[in-house]
């Protein structure tokens, strides 16, 4: 699953803040119970509530990023039960991406973070890498996507160039855009175009907290899909099964965010 789940901090004293969607938001991950959650956009306060609900899963919080507290994280929960972490690191999409920077016209401090780990039923490695992108600089997310692909491909000469991959991330851009050409020049596939769904009207991943009613903007551009589950299995030892946009509480507020999350059901071959 990749999920923005929209900062505990933010929205306060709406009707979109955390204290109104945390119930919400927490069903729907536990309704779907998926394995492996990329968030995006997590605060404390997400953090502690996913930590008191959500006994089964263990965090990763990774690097923050932002550019004032308090800071994002693009946090990952797991199922323990289903996988082992092994050794996990993260870096900064920019020019300098081993310290907190920007590079590239982005608004904010961006980061990824990635973990390597094992299966516990078979003992396969699989490496998962979390992001998210900025919301207004192009180049950013040009350059931040190329950087990625570029630091998935020095941890593959480590831990072996058969390891699958799974990417998550909110990339705020739209599918055929040069950031999603990086990740499919990379030998990344899109897991909802594989799962065999198609970027028709309404498959949209972002709402603007308008839920069902939202009308996107810019109609002629696409889906307004920004929210993607990326496969690289070059040994095909994984195969998707399905790809969906939730949609759970999209029908009246409170939402649980302000994007639908997006749930991959990727199995062994």
């Amino acid at each position: 699953m990749s999920f923005n789940v929209r900062g505990s901090f933010r929205d306060l004293g709406t009707e979109h803040s955390w204290s109104n969607r945390a119930a919400s938001n927490v069903a729907t991950i536990e309704r779907h119970a998926p394995h492996l959650i990329g968030l995006q956009e997590c605060q404390r306060g997400n953090l502690a509530a996913y930590r008191e609900n959500l006994p089964r899963y263990e965090q990763l919080k990774g690097p923050r990023y932002g550019n004032v507290r308090p800071h994002d994280f693009n946090a990952v929960l797991f199922d323990p039960d289903r996988l082992e972490p092994v050794e996990s690191g993260g870096f900064w999409l920019s020019e300098t991406p081993q310290k907190p920077s920007r590079s590239w016209e982005t608004r904010v401090t961006r980061s990824a973070n990635w973990t390597l780990f094992g299966l516990e039923e078979t003992g396969l490695p699989l490496l998962h890498l979390n992001t998210h992108l900025d919301h207004k600089s192009a180049p950013a997310r040009r350059e931040g996507s190329a950087l990625i692909v570029r630091e998935l491909d020095g941890l593959l000469r480590r831990f072996g160039p058969e390891t699958p991959v799974i990417v998550t991330g909110d990339f705020n851009c739209r599918p055929g855009t040069p950031t999603y050409e990086n990740f499919v020049r990379g030998g990344f596939v899109d897991t909802y175009l594989a799962a065999g769904n198609s970027d028709d009207e309404g498959a949209n991943t972002f709402h603007a907290f308008e839920g069902a009613g939202f009308r996107d903007p810019h109609p002629k551009r696409g889906p307004r899909r920004i929210d993607w589950v990326l496969l690289k299995d070059p040994t095909h030892r994984l195969r998707v099964l399905s790809h969906e946009i939730l949609r759970d509480g999209a029908d009246r507020p409170p939402y649980p965010s302000d994007h639908y999350p997006v749930l991959a059901k990727i199995d062994q071959s």
